[in-house]
Formats: C-alpha cells, structure tokens, sequence
C-alpha cells in the first residue's frame, strides 16, 4: 500500500455496470507500480448493485479509493467532467466500469514513457473489443494502427483512441470550454483539446478490454438531435482553433448533414430533407473548390440536389426507398 500522494489518478466512471464492474476494478488494483495511485469513481445513481460494489472496493482499499456518489443522475458526460475534475495525481489514466485491463504493468509502461518524453501530453495502446451479446465471437482488435505518433488532424471525426488506454497529463486544462461541457460525446472532443498542448503516441502491446454491449453509451446514440449535436460539436471545435482544421472538419460536417438527409427521408419530412440537403450541398461545393474534384456530379449528390428541389421527387423517392427497403 502506498501512503504518498498518488502520481496517477485512474477515474472510473460508471452506471448500471454490477455485472462487470468488479472485473474493472480487480484490473485496476492488480496494477503493480513502482510509485503511488488512486481511484476516483464516479457513480451516477445506478438502478442496480454498482453504488454497492463501489462501496465494496471503497471498505477494501480505503486509503485509494474515493468515491463521488452523486446525490442524482447528472448523465454520463457530466459525471465524467465531475470525477476527472476530482483526480488529483500528475497524471491520468481512463477505465469505464465496463472495460477492464489485462496487463498488470499498463500504468507503469505508461508512466515511465510520459516521464522520459515530456513533449507528448497522452500516451495510449491499442485494445481488444469483447462482443457482450455475442459470446461465440471472438474478440477483435479495436483499431489497426498504420503510426505511433498522432495530432488533432487525426483524431477529427474519428474514433481512434480507447477510452480504457489513455494515460495524460493533468492541469494541462484549466478551463474547459463550453462546447467540451456540453458535448454529445466526451472522449475524443477532450483527445483532440489535449493534443493542442503535445504529441498523442501510440504504445505497443494489448492491454485492455474494451466492452461492446446493448446498454453501452455508444448504443444509445441515434435520431436528430443526436446528429444536430455532433454538427454543434464539431463546428465549435473549428471556431475554437479559428478555422484551422477545416479542411479536416468540414467534410465530417458534410456526411453529418448528409445522413440527416436520410433521417428526414426514412420520415417523409420534405422540410427537414431541404434544410439538411442544401447544407450538405454546401459543404460538397467548398469541397470542390477547393480539391478541384467533380464528386457534385456524382449520382448521389445529383439525386440529392433534384430531390431536394421538387416535394414531388421527394415524395417519389421515399416511395421508392420504401418499397425497395434500401434504408
């Protein structure tokens, strides 16, 4: 047991996670190191046995793990924001209560290469994915990586980093603006602010499991508003480096809009297909201005500019759509 301040803070946040939480945190304190760390948990008002198991681990290491046990369900992306604000230790290392880590020297190879390379604000490796609804299939690896060093261009509507492998720099963020706050999704919008301080790199090695599962947050995004907030999202993030990645961000802007398009075509709202279809065509033409490319004249967006002119094509199309079930 390490009595000194933690050089790391591993924040876990969770909900509903009874059946695999233990998992996580058996892994988390299976971890051997050379120096002190602690467990920030966030619990967000579970409807099953996850506050008790929190409490559980709480009773059996007392004197590293703290626990924030919100008084009401505040939502997964401000519990996340609360408990990674409660970490305290140099350095931060993410695991959801559903994921877990499979390789007891994780944090210590983590550390030790955030230690001896001080121009890199994160490191991070890759993970296996365990398909929860599906236990014949064989786990996958969660991402091919072709580099080991990464920037903001990379990370700009992709979702490249395990949240399970990451161990950053802390206090590098003393204000968080509020597009992070009120992001739709938290993780790789928090990545790529980190990155505007240093270099991302990639480890080697598998040292974590990540969980796909029906109630996993990734699973409960869908609809409108879902889309209309990522648009918000990543438009914020342009505005927040004056425009500096649009050329990264505004073709991730354009298939945002274009699968609105569709959205409105599965529901037959000709208002909404016209608003989104004219912002997607906008976004095609300052593309091609810019790369020179006759992608407009491609059958897609042909389509999409007629259909969005006549309420009769709409109406013709979403018959179409309907009767062949191509969505």
């Amino acid at each position: 047991m390490h009595s000194k301040e933690p050089l790391v803070s591993v924040r876990v946040i969770t909900y509903n996670h009874e059946r695999f939480l233990r998992e996580c945190l058996d892994g988390i304190m299976a971890q051997e190191t050379s120096f002190p760390f602690e467990v920030v948990i966030g619990e967000d008002c579970s409807t099953d046995d996850t506050r008790l198991i929190c409490q559980e681990f709480q009773a059996r290491y007392p004197d590293q793990v703290r626990l924030l046990l919100h008084a009401q369900n505040v939502g997964a992306q401000t519990n996340a924001r609360l408990t990674r604000e409660a970490c305290i230790g140099k350095y931060i290392a993410f695991c959801e209560g559903d994921d877990y880590w499979t390789d007891s020297s994780k944090l210590q190879q983590q550390v030790d290469f955030l230690e001896a390379h001080p121009r890199y604000v994160l490191c991070f490796h890759n993970c296996w994915m365990k398909f929860e609804q599906n236990p014949g299939k064989a786990m996958e690896l969660f991402q091919t990586y072709t580099k080991t060093d990464y920037a903001i261009p990379d990370l700009i509507g992709k979702w490249l980093i395990p949240t399970a492998s990451v161990v950053f720099r802390n206090q590098l963020l003393t204000n968080y603006p509020e597009w992070l706050r009120n992001a739709v999704v938290g993780d790789t919008p928090f990545f790529i602010l980190l990155a505007s301080f240093g270099r991302l790199k990639l480890l080697p090695g598998v040292m974590a499991v990540y969980r796909r599962h029906d109630s996993g947050a990734t699973n409960q995004l869908h609809g409108y508003r879902y889309w209309e907030r990522m648009i918000e999202l990543y438009s914020a993030i342009n505005k927040h480096f004056n425009d500096q990645y649009s050329k990264d961000i505004n073709p991730i802007l354009k298939w945002f809009h274009y699968h609105l398009t569709q959205l409105s075509l599965q529901q037959g709202d000709y208002p909404k297909y016209r608003l989104y279809a004219q912002r997607c065509l906008h976004f095609t033409k300052e593309l091609l201005v810019r790369h020179q490319h006759v992608g407009l004249f491609h059958y897609r967006y042909t389509v999409l500019y007629l259909t969005a002119k006549s309420p009769l094509l709409f109406s013709a199309r979403t018959r179409w759509q309907a009767k062949t079930k191509i969505l």
